[in-house]
Order: structure tokens, then sequence, then C-alpha cells
């Protein structure tokens, strides 16, 4: 039953659907649709509870357990309504990550509507469950203008099977070391870091604006604005895969505290670039 309302859910976002079980980036676009299903059955409470495990972080505005976090929260907690527009699954269909606009309501019935654009992680566990792994979003007013779906499969699905604890790990702190040199390299200019770690086709979540989708854009949003972000890494993980990956950490824009989200890709040049990024602010 489950399996067949996310096909529809998909059928109505338009996304194709070839066979009887979704594949490649198909699978990441169905645990979207799943999550806003459960969403209007149950509320937002118990739709995050059903999609996340021990290991999901929620940014509330700053990372924190999710489960730990929803089971504190009455059930009243609204209804929220997330449309993948970006997506992209690793090679080895075992890692993912969804973008998009986010409609919010106090009540499904509401007439007053509150928006936004979401970044989610999402990762299979061990059973072959998608399960959240990061979620973050910023608000900003009713998008003016439509985003196009970019959903992304790869072509080539080959890649070194890594087995070892400690290789994984050493894969991760690789990821880890590219943010490491951003940040570095951030404190001294951020327009150089941009120019050396963002893609053409770049995203950036940043609270009060819609999403910036190109790297020009967001290169001329910080020099516009005058911002100069100083990044301080945490954490990293990566797919099996391992081309593609997230890190998070903390934040200082103009004496402002943040917490932000970076997905990283590898380039065929063997270059870590970012993807997406999104910034939530710190509340006092």
């Amino acid at each position: 039953m489950k399996f067949a309302l996310s096909i529809i859910y998909l059928l109505a976002l338009g996304v194709p659907v070839f066979s009887q079980t979704p594949e490649g980036v198909d699978q990441v676009i169905a645990a979207e649709n799943y999550f806003n299903l459960k969403v209007e059955e149950k509320g937002l409470k118990k739709a995050f509870l059903s999609v996340s495990d021990d290991y999901t972080i929620a940014f509330r505005p700053g990372p924190m357990a999710a489960k730990k976090f929803y089971k504190e929260q009455p059930d009243s907690i609204g209804y929220l309504k997330l449309e993948p527009v970006l997506a992209k699954i690793s090679k080895s269909d075992d890692w993912g990550f969804s973008a998009g606009p986010y409609v919010f309501k106090q009540r499904l019935d509401a007439s007053q509507s509150f928006y936004g654009t979401y970044l989610s992680v999402w990762k299979k566990n061990k059973r072959g469950v998608w399960r959240l792994a990061m979620d973050a979003g910023v608000a900003h007013k009713k998008p003016t203008k439509k985003l196009k779906n970019k959903f992304v499969t790869p072509t080539d699905r080959d890649y070194i099977h890594q087995k070892s604890d400690k290789r994984l790990q050493q894969r991760e702190d690789i990821v880890l070391s590219s943010d490491k040199l951003m940040s570095t390299i951030m404190k001294a200019d951020n327009r150089i870091a941009q120019t050396e770690f963002l893609t053409d086709d770049s995203w950036l979540l940043f609270p009060g604006y819609e999403p910036m989708t190109d790297k020009k854009t967001i290169m001329a949003f910080w020099k516009d604005k005058g911002y100069k972000a100083l990044t301080y890494p945490i954490k990293a993980d990566r797919a099996l895969s391992g081309e593609i990956a997230y890190t998070y950490g903390t934040a200082t824009i103009l004496a402002k505290k943040y917490n932000y989200i970076r997905v990283w890709e590898v380039q065929p040049t063997h270059k870590w670039n970012v993807i997406a990024e999104v910034f939530t602010e710190e509340l006092p």
C-alpha cells in the first residue's frame, strides 16, 4: 500500500516511473513523497519519526537528534509539504539528497501558508530502507519563480567497493579535509573560495531568500550583500561509492551565528566541489 501511494505521488509530480520498483534517483523522490503522504495522514511529528532513525540530524535551527526533538513536540505542530526539484543519488544506490520548495501550514485547512526551501540527505539503512540522514531548510516569501526539475542518476555505476572501516573513515576524512581547505581560503577571500569550490550549477539556500541555483548568482549575492562567511566544519559522511558526500558545521557571518550543510561531489578531475549548501541562522 505504501509503495502504491508513493507511485501515485510520483506520477502526480510528473516523475517518470518505468518499473514496478523505483530505481536510481526515483528512490529518493519516492522517499520524499512517502514523507509527504505520512504528513497528510498523521501530521508532521509522526511523519518525521517514521523516516528518522537514531542517526538522523535535524537543523532546528542547529544540528540535533531528530528523533529526540520530535518526540518532545506536541502532535499538533503543523503540516509540511515538500516538492523535490533537485535530486541526486550515488552510484552505490545507498545515499542521495534532494532540495526544493516547501509549504508549511498550522492546519491542513488553514488559509495562511508559510514558504521556504529545504535540503534533505537520505541514506539506506542495513535493511535497505531509506532513512533521513540530514534535514534543513530556510524560510522566505512565497516563491516568485518556478524551478525546473533536475533529477540525476549516474550513468556510470562502476566504483571501488571498500569494506574496511578504516578505509571508509579515511574517505570521509578526505571530504572533511576539503571543507577545511575551503574554510581556510574563505578566511582570506570568500570569492576565491567560491571560484574554486562551487560548480556552475551549485545551489545556495540562505535565510530570507529564494534559492540561488548557479555559481554566478551565488557569487553576486555574497558580493552585493557584503557578506563574508567564516565556516568551521565538524563532520563528514560519504556514500559507499565515494563520489558524493556531505559536511556540516558552524559559521559566522557579520557576527551572526549560523549552521551549515554542504553537499559535495567529486569531479572528473578528482577535485571535490560543493553542489549544494544551506545556512540556518542560530536563534538566541
